[in-house]
Order: structure tokens, then C-alpha cells, then sequence
């Protein structure tokens, strides 16, 4: 096979992987209905508690914030996972395509 067949063969892998990641990405920022809805439904649960007067409602609330923060937590160091790999193929694109205009 020749250069510039494996050139285009690597091109097309790389687009094609930066369609996929960013499907990922949108995917991934589309679902974050789930975690509001994780947060309502906390906050729902902490406030019948104090209302029914539970005998531990503090720790359920305070079990139940902590849940949800470390929720958030991940869903970000996710997306910002997901945004990186992005990056950083697209940086390879432009260095690939600068070198192909070089020669």
C-alpha cells in the first residue's frame, strides 16, 4: 500500500472517531434530566421526612446531599473526559492536515 492510501485510511478512522465522540458528548450532556431528576427527588424525600418528623432525617438529608454531589461530581469529570478526547483528536486533525499541506 502506498503513503498516501494509509493516509487516508488513518484520516478517515480519525473523523470517524471524532463523529463518535462527540455523539458521546452530546449523549452524555443530554441526560442530565436524570440527575436533576435525582435532585428533585432528594430534595423531595429530605423535606417528608422533617415533615413526618422521621427520627433520622438529618442523616437521611445529608446522605442523600452527599449522593446527589458525588453524582455531580462524576457526571462532570465525565463530560470534561469526553470533551479532552475531543480535543485532543481534533489538535491531531489540524497537525495532520498542516503536515499534508507542508509537503
Amino acid at each position: 500500500m502506498n503513503p498516501t492510501h494509509n493516509k487516508l485510511e488513518s484520516r478517515k478512522r480519525e473523523k470517524g472517531q471524532k463523529q463518535l465522540l462527540e455523539r458521546n458528548l452530546e449523549a452524555h450532556r443530554s441526560r442530565k434530566w436524570i440527575i436533576n431528576l435525582i435532585f428533585a427527588v432528594s430534595l423531595l424525600v429530605a423535606v417528608l421526612c422533617f415533615c413526618f418528623q422521621v427520627p433520622q432525617a438529618v442523616i437521611i438529608t445529608v446522605t442523600l446531599l452527599f449522593i446527589c454531589t458525588i453524582i455531580k461530581i462524576i457526571h462532570k469529570a465525565l463530560d470534561k473526559k469526553i470533551e479532552l478526547r475531543l480535543k485532543r483528536i481534533k489538535q491531531e486533525q489540524r497537525k495532520s492536515i498542516f503536515k499534508m499541506n507542508k509537503f
